[in-house]
This record gives structure tokens, sequence and C-alpha cells, in this order.
């Protein structure tokens, strides 16, 4: 189980439909923050552009949601 699984777990359900693009996982913002925040401190670098951070966003997010 990853750290994200961890961290996460009562939220995948949304975290997965933010993937397939279900949702805007910007419409919750405070989730929407933890997950950035879990990026920050992972390391990954953000670029300040909303529309650019959510993309990175979601690409970490169905890289680790596939393991």
């Amino acid at each position: 189980m990853s750290k994200l699984h961890r961290k996460f777990e009562n939220y995948l359900e949304s975290l997965t439909a933010a993937v397939t693009g279900e949702i805007d996982l910007r419409d919750n913002y405070k989730l929407y923050n933890k997950v950035y925040r879990f990026y920050t401190k992972e390391g990954i670098q953000f670029t300040g552009d909303a529309v650019t951070d959510y993309a990175i966003v979601i690409n970490y997010l169905s890289e680790d949601l596939s393991e």
C-alpha cells in the first residue's frame, strides 16, 4: 500500500473520480489542498500556474492510484 493510499484512504473514491475526469478536485478545496501539500512534501515542484499545477497533481494521482 502506497503512502498516498494510507494517507487518503477515506478519499480514494473522490481521488479516483478526479483522475477519470468525473469530478474536478478543485471543487473540494480542502481535499485538493491536502493532496497538493502531500505532493509538495514528497518533493514535487509546482509552477505556480493553477491549471498546470492541477494537471501535475492529477498525473501523480493517476500514477500513485494505479500502484
